[in-house]
């Protein structure tokens, strides 16, 4: 994780009041009384932490919420340390008797420092539990000045050559280019075709996971929405399509276009390519408005293939991976 200057220059800045308003206040009781079992307050000063912060961010996990409570209490930690200092400082205590009294027994200093701990590092907190971090693994592309449309990586392993057809990464003025596409014009017009059609796809509020993804397995453009990880889902696209081609092989027929999963509460899509699958995961709904997304996101995804790549790469991509 790295921290910007500007987010540096404002947690100091709002560490230094807080610091300044402790010593201010300081050596004031206001009616409190000195806390008599420190280990009970940690374990409500994290369960506090643990509440504001899934209030400032709901999509953290369990274990993200753990670890930024987890933080926020050593930063209050640090704060009652420059407490204790600034005591020494200023009114010649004994440094330990200064810290402990910054760090655990001043009560009124210590309650503001808990109160503004999770706030002061809330855009720390997003930096470090961010859950549409990209972490994607791209194959490597060649391309010139020739030919920008497609290149050709080839990977050997075991002694066994393979030769597979790897998308090119999109110029700047292309991904600025509108998909004309007829279907509707909330398609986002940023992005390679993958990410807009996918994007349009996850305008309906009932998506969780729209995916594109090659005979490889590697992510092309994908959608997410609630903390939903479109990396874990997207594997199980190709498993599907497999799992689903052994069966219907036994019954003689043609390898299946589409496949339609329903559960209680989620409803996965897949719908097959001959160079790639679009996955759909969505809550179960009662209308065919998701249907219309999913067959116009297709058409996105055609019109783009068609216009960057060409029918000819398209039609002989799984010869290519033979």
């Amino acid at each position: 994780m790295e921290i910007s200057g500007r987010i540096a220059r404002q947690i100091l800045l709002f560490s230094l009041l807080v610091l300044t308003v402790s010593m201010v206040i300081f050596p004031k009781k206001y009616g409190t009384m000195l806390p008599e079992a420190p280990l009970v307050n940690v374990v409500f000063e994290l369960v506090f932490y643990g509440l504001v912060v899934h209030l400032l961010n709901r999509k953290l996990s369990p274990l993200q919420l753990i670890s930024s409570a987890g933080l926020c209490l050593i930063y209050r930690f640090a704060l009652g340390g420059g407490v204790g200092l600034l005591i020494v400082a200023l009114y010649s205590w004994k440094l330990k008797t200064a810290l402990l009294a910054g760090m655990g027994s001043y009560l009124p200093g210590m309650l503001l420092q808990i109160v503004a701990a999770p706030f002061i590092l809330k855009p720390v907190i997003d930096s470090l539990h961010n859950p549409r971090a990209a972490r994607r693994t791209r194959p490597a592309a060649s391309t010139n000045a020739s030919d920008a449309t497609s290149s050709v990586a080839v990977s050997k392993e075991k002694g066994f050559s393979k030769t597979v057809p790897t998308y090119a990464t999109e110029s700047p003025a292309a991904s600025g280019r509108t998909a004309q596409t007829g279907t509707s014009s909330s398609a986002v017009s940023d992005g390679n075709g993958f990410e807009r059609a996918t994007r349009y796809i996850g305008e309906d509020g009932s998506v969780l996971v729209a995916a594109v993804v090659d005979k490889e397995g590697l992510l092309l453009g994908n959608f997410s929405r609630r903390g939903v990880d479109a990396e874990e889902w997207a594997p199980f696209a190709l498993t599907l399509v497999e799992q689903n081609e052994q069966v219907v092989s036994k019954l003689a027929c043609d390898a299946p276009e589409k496949i339609d999963i329903l559960f209680d509460n989620k409803r996965i899509v897949v719908a097959c390519e001959k160079a790639y699958s679009l996955m759909v995961v969505s809550e179960r709904a009662t209308d065919d408005v998701l249907n219309i997304r999913i067959n116009q996101g297709l058409e996105i995804i055609r019109k783009y293939v068609v216009e960057r790549y060409s029918d000819k790469l398209i039609g002989n991509a799984e010869k290519a991976y033979v």
